[in-house]
C-alpha cells in the first residue's frame, strides 16, 4: 500500500524555490531516511508531508488510509504546558492511570517524574513525551525531524526501541549517521531542490553518491 507520493513537487519560501522537482513514492512500513546539506529544504519537505505546508507546484498525494503523526523540531509543544506529564499523556491516550504510568516508563518517565509539569521539561524530555503519545495513538505513519538532537544515551535507546516496535511507516530527517544506519533504508538525498533515492542504509547511500557525483 502506498502511503504518500509526490510528482515534480516544488515549494517556494521567501521568493526562492527551496524544492524544485521532488518526486517519490513511499509505501506502508517503509523506513525512510532523508539527508542532505543544511538549508537544502529537509524540514520544509517534512512540513509538506505533515500537511503543515502546501506545495506551490506539482502534486503531493496522501493515501486515504494514512494516519500521520509527526514530531517536527520547529513545531513546538501544542498541548497545555501546565499539565503534568501524566495528564498530557492521558489527554492523548485515554487509559487508566496505572496503565499510563506503565507505558510512560518505557519512555523513561518513572515514579515522581510523571507529575512534573510539561513546562519544566527539557527539549529532549518533551520529545520523549510526544513520542510516547504518538506510539500509542492510532497512526500508521510517523514523521520525525532530527529526533536524536539533545538526547542522552538512555533517551536515544528508548527512541530506537520505540521505532523498532512501531509497525507503520517512518520518515526521518537526521544528521545522525549511526541512527540512520541502524534503522533506516532506503535513503533519500535532498540537494539542489531535488530528491534522489538510494537503496540501503546511509553508508551505502553515501558510497553510491560519491561514486556518482564525486562528492
Amino acid at each position: 500500500m502506498m502511503i504518500t507520493a509526490a510528482n515534480r513537487m516544488g515549494k517556494m519560501l521567501g521568493g526562492n524555490w527551496v524544492l524544485t522537482d521532488v518526486s517519490f513514492e513511499i509505501k506502508q512500513r517503509d523506513r525512510v531516511g532523508i539527508v542532505g546539506p543544511n538549508g537544502s529544504g529537509k524540514t520544509t519537505l517534512l512540513r509538506l508531508l505533515a500537511g503543515v505546508e502546501s506545495p506551490d507546484r506539482g502534486e503531493l498525494f496522501l493515501a486515504k488510509g494514512a494516519r500521520v503523526g509527526y514530531l517536527l523540531s520547529q513545531h513546538g509543544w501544542e498541548g497545555d504546558p501546565n499539565m503534568t506529564v501524566l495528564e498530557a499523556f492521558r489527554e492523548e491516550v485515554p487509559v487508566e492511570e496505572g496503565e499510563a504510568r506503565h507505558l510512560l516508563a518505557r519512555f523513561l518517565f518513572y515514579g515522581y517524574s510523571v507529575f512534573r509539569k510539561v513546562r519544566d521539561l527539557s527539549g529532549g524530555e518533551r520529545m520523549r513525551l510526544r513520542l510516547a503519545q504518538l506510539m500509542h495513538q492510532d497512526i500508521n505513519a510517523l514523521i520525525l525531524d532530527e529526533p536524536t538532537n539533545h538526547l542522552d544515551i538512555d533517551s536515544r535507546e528508548a527512541l530506537e526501541d520505540a521505532l523498532r516496535r512501531f509497525k507503520g511507516t517512518v520518515l526521518a530527517v537526521s544528521h545522525d549517521r549511526y541512527f540512520l544506519n541502524k534503522l533506516f533504508a532506503p535513503v533519500y538525498w535532498l540537494e539542489n531542490g531535488t530528491l534522489t533515492r538510494y537503496e540501503g542504509n546511509y553508508d551505502e547511500a553515501r558510497a553510491k553518491r560519491i561514486e556518482q557525483t564525486g562528492k
